[in-house]
């Protein structure tokens, strides 16, 4: 009885093909981690469900996939893209029901090819890699998690020259505090530190005073690691 009531299904329309389908959300009172790392992966006792398997929607019909910070306007020629390469590729199944992390990795590779061919803002598919990093984490697999960290890395470097980021849940301090602890993470210790200085005097940093409070504790973290050489550059 439990597995049922620690979810909730929405009725979701695709935004490619139009058609209606229904998927899982995990119910908040289920979902709730007993930590969070620097980067904000949260962490969840066995036995508990991660929300983050059901972040990505998965269209049945066409095999689109998307999230809901996905925007519904796909720009001139990127609706064919999509159907040379994916939806003429799709075998229908369902990924509607409970999944597996092997169903959610997939999932999130889906979504972060079709926001690729549909032009999607940089700064959606950073969030689609770091989730993908966060899933490889629960897993211990270190080569995948590093792969999509130097992937989400890139995307928000992007999202921040572009200024992309406007729209969607993310602000210009949380975008240069997620490039400076990817590059933390990935060794980059020059960068680090460059973009926690740039948190710390941002102009808007007293409205974001948490963000601006962690830039501070792991641009300590950073210089300590960096004086030890904990990892090479």
């Amino acid at each position: 009885m439990k597995k049922l009531e620690s979810f909730y299904e929405k009725k979701i329309t695709c935004i490619y093909c139009k058609k209606p389908f229904n998927t899982l959300r995990v119910r908040s009172r289920f979902a709730i981690p007993y930590q969070i790392d620097s980067d904000f992966c949260p962490h969840y006792r066995a036995g508990n469900y991660n929300p983050h398997f059901y972040f990505v929607n998965v269209c049945p019909e066409c095999g689109f996939a998307f999230s809901e910070e996905f925007s519904e306007l796909f720009p001139k020629g990127t609706e064919e893209m999509v159907r040379v390469q994916i939806t003429s590729h799709w075998t229908k199944r369902n990924f509607g029901q409970v999944r597996d992390i092997q169903q959610a990795l997939e999932a999130y590779k889906l979504a972060i090819l079709a926001g690729s061919l549909k032009k999607e803002k940089n700064a959606v598919l950073a969030g689609l890699c770091l989730r993908l990093v966060w899933l490889y984490r629960s897993e211990n697999n270190s080569e995948q998690e590093q792969r999509f960290m130097g992937m989400a890395l890139k995307a928000y470097e992007e999202s921040y020259v572009l200024s992309d980021f406007s729209g969607t849940s993310m602000s210009e301090v949380r975008v240069l505090f997620m490039i400076g602890e990817l590059s933390r993470r990935l060794g980059q210790f020059q960068k680090s530190v460059s973009y926690f200085s740039k948190v710390i005097q941002h102009k808007n940093a007293k409205d974001e005073q948490k963000i601006v409070n962690m830039a501070r504790e792991q641009w300590r973290v950073t210089m300590e690691e960096k004086r030890q050489g904990t990892i090479q550059e």
